[in-house]
């Protein structure tokens, strides 16, 4: 059985990172919708994700290498799930038990270690919690955690590929 080739896979994630990215910059910039802490930090992951994809995607490399790719775009994506599903899980709440996420990121960097800084951001609140914009009744939170779940699901079906035909080769 012939596999897909994997440059030509991680490519595909790369350009559809990238339209994901657009499409988020197009909602603030166009749409007028201001990204949350939340949104904010599900962006930078996704763009990180983009630059592991984009080295597996224009690097040569071998089965070690391809496992390394793999297992950062498994991490990566896993990360971005649970920021993700955390927003898409706030955005069900009742209105009354939402928090208040307050200050902006730019102002919580500032004052904040980066370990609190993510602890106030994870936790959420109001402006978190709002559904501005949905596509096919679900929310940017959620279409964000079925993207990192699909990369995830990318990451572990090359990681297995690879270690399938790197073990059958030791044979």
């Amino acid at each position: 059985m012939k596999s897909c080739n994997p440059r030509l896979i991680y490519l595909i994630g790369f350009i559809s990172i990238c339209a994901l990215l657009g499409l988020a910059t197009y909602l603030e910039n166009y749409q007028g919708m201001i990204p949350c802490s939340l949104c904010l930090f599900q962006r930078f992951i996704l763009a990180f994700l983009g630059v592991v994809l984009f080295f597996g995607a224009t690097l040569n490399l071998k089965s070690m290498g391809r496992i390394i790719v793999s297992f950062f775009t498994i991490f990566v994506s896993a990360v971005g799930m649970v920021f993700a599903g955390r927003q898409a899980w706030l955005q069900h709440l009742p209105p009354n038990q939402d928090g208040d996420c307050g200050a902006s990121l730019q102002y919580l960097v500032k004052v904040f270690p980066i370990d609190q800084v993510i602890k106030k951001v994870f936790i959420g609140g109001t402006e978190c919690s709002r559904v501005d914009w949905q596509f096919l009744n679900f929310s940017l939170a959620e279409w964000s955690l079925a993207f990192f779940t699909l990369f995830c699901l990318l990451g572990c079906w090359e990681f297995l590929q690879t270690w399938c035909k790197k073990s059958c080769a030791s044979r």
